[in-house]
């Protein structure tokens, strides 16, 4: 991957070694080195065609619907596609008033096969299992360990706006804003030296990884490809 920047990885956490029989774990164990140096960062994100149509789909519907956000930090393969790593995927949600309106209803999401190819899914159903892994392990069927997650939804209130975890970008290129969540429950510790959520600072390559994700947003909201 041309835009990709792939510097060797020192050092291993004593959390890795638990995982060594699985070398995905494994890899994500060591992917940030410890003592502040810098691990391995994109110039910028693939965002799949099918992420752009989800986006859309969004904008139209954030009262039904939230996007569900993840990253490939490896190349990956899933049952229905690959993708290189610094892909950028994007997929929805059904928010209590997006349930009530019933298993009938046709959203019209999509899901990556690749940057440029996907295929119809239904949207996730509920939120009774972490959002990224559900959509890796039941829509894409794809390795989650080589992913990092997020969530985006309409911007959060000014008390949730202030917590390290979330954040308001007040405009995209479609001329209207996101909240963004940064936490995961799983995907995001190995890659984050612990943190559920992507660090706002540099810690990790924390903060540049934010700027990414957002830049990426901010290519979906422009329309389809």
């Amino acid at each position: 991957m041309s835009h990709f920047d792939r510097r060797a990885f020192l050092g291993i956490s004593a959390g890795a070694l638990a995982v060594l029989r699985d070398p995905q774990a494994a890899l994500a164990q060591t992917t940030c080195v410890t003592g502040g140096l810098p691990g391995f960062l994109p110039t910028y994100l693939t965002v799949d065609c099918a992420s752009r149509r989800n986006f859309l789909l969004f904008r139209k519907n954030t009262v039904y619907l939230g996007l569900t956000g993840v990253v490939t930090m490896t190349f990956v393969r899933a049952k229905f596609g690959t993708f290189e790593a610094g892909n950028l995927s994007l997929f929805p949600w059904l928010k209590p008033k997006g349930r009530a309106l019933g298993a009938a209803k046709v959203w019209g999401a999509v899901m990556p096969t690749s940057a440029t190819a996907m295929m119809s899914a239904a949207p996730i159903p509920d939120w009774t299992l972490p959002l990224d892994e559900y959509f890796l392990r039941y829509r894409l069927q794809a390795p989650w360990p080589s992913y990092i997650g997020f969530r985006v939804d309409e911007p959060f209130g000014i008390n949730d706006a202030r917590r390290p975890w979330f954040t308001n970008v007040d405009k995209l290129a479609d001329g209207k804003g996101v909240g963004i969540a940064w936490t995961s429950s799983n995907l995001n510790d190995p890659w984050f030296g612990g943190s559920r959520w992507i660090p706002q600072t540099a810690f990790c390559n924390g903060a540049p990884w934010r700027k990414l994700i957002i830049d990426g947003l901010n290519r979906a909201s422009m329309g389809m490809c």
